[in-house]
């Protein structure tokens, strides 16, 4: 966030969650006025030890929001815990994803109302549990992770029902493949994670995330990795995806660079003829020469 859009303001609650100075009402409304003659989408709050005490967090967001109307972010509820770094990160990390994901929220339940699916519709968090569509919308950085979080609990399910009381699960994305260690038919878990890392597989490279979440390694490249030769002749997968569209290039829509779907593909692992489910037909072809173009020649 470029430092001219953070915005200081007067007030301190201890570690105890005492009131220790008043806060600075006049200059928060100064502050909300400068943020409506400007073009910002969302707001993140973010006070030293409010999750002991949030009454400051809540009185500024009140503030804030007489003036403004925008989705606002306060940390003591995003992510109520201690350490301000990362409880700061992720309450800004809320806020930006914020106005997206209540909106693709919203298309998505009246899709589904369209489709005659009046049921209540509930989402997956990181930590494996179930959150409302209204919550999902309000707190959108507890679905990150939430697509492993759900592979690991359905793997917790499989081992209780043939009793095996230490397995380690495997799930392989899009983007990322990675592993989970399941003990007493419960997955371990952790309060916090990183997300966009510099240095792939690299720990304390990324950006950290404090909220409850499924602990997961990762240890390699999703189906979509696209496969390349770096300046020393060496093969890498990723960080780069084909994505689902136009995807990898046995995928036969448009996608011409070789990803890791194409190598299962040409290695055996794949049937072309019923990948999800049959919807999708894999071109063992199309796969074999982007390999060749840009890998085995490359």
């Amino acid at each position: 966030m470029p430092r001219e859009d953070r915005f200081p303001v007067k007030g301190r609650i201890s570690a105890q969650g005492e009131e220790l100075q008043a806060l600075d009402e006049k200059a928060l409304e100064e502050i909300a006025a400068h943020i409506a003659s400007e073009n910002f989408g969302a707001i993140a709050i973010g006070f030293i030890h409010s999750y002991m005490n949030p009454a400051h967090e809540r009185r500024a967001r009140e503030i804030l929001a007489r003036t403004l109307d925008l989705p606002i972010s306060i940390s003591s509820e995003v992510s109520p815990q201690m350490r301000e770094f990362e409880r700061f990160n992720t309450v800004c990390a809320n806020a930006y994803v914020r106005p997206q994901m209540a909106d693709y929220l919203s298309r998505l339940q009246v899709r589904l109302k369209e489709m005659g699916a009046l049921c209540p519709v509930f989402m997956i968090h990181s930590g494996g549990g179930l959150v409302s569509v209204e919550t999902a919308a309000e707190f959108p950085v507890r679905l990150v992770e939430s697509g492993p979080a759900g592979g690991a609990i359905f793997a917790a399910d499989v081992a209780r029902r043939f009793d095996l009381d230490r397995v380690v699960s495997y799930d392989m994305g899009g983007t990322t493949a990675k592993i989970c260690l399941i003990e007493d038919f419960q997955p371990q878990t952790a309060r916090s994670f990183e997300v966009a890392r510099t240095y792939r597989f690299c720990k304390g490279s990324g950006m950290p995330i404090s909220i409850p979440v499924i602990e997961m390694i990762e240890i390699g490249a999703g189906g979509g990795s696209i496969a390349w030769v770096d300046a020393m002749g060496r093969i890498q997968a990723g960080p780069e995806s084909a994505a689902s569209e136009p995807g990898p290039a046995c995928y036969q829509r448009g996608g011409e660079r070789p990803a890791i779907t194409d190598a299962d593909l040409v290695l055996g692992k794949l049937d072309p003829d019923n990948f999800a489910g049959g919807k999708i037909k894999l071109s063992t072809d199309n796969a074999k020469s982007a390999i060749s173009r840009d890998v085995a020649t490359g």
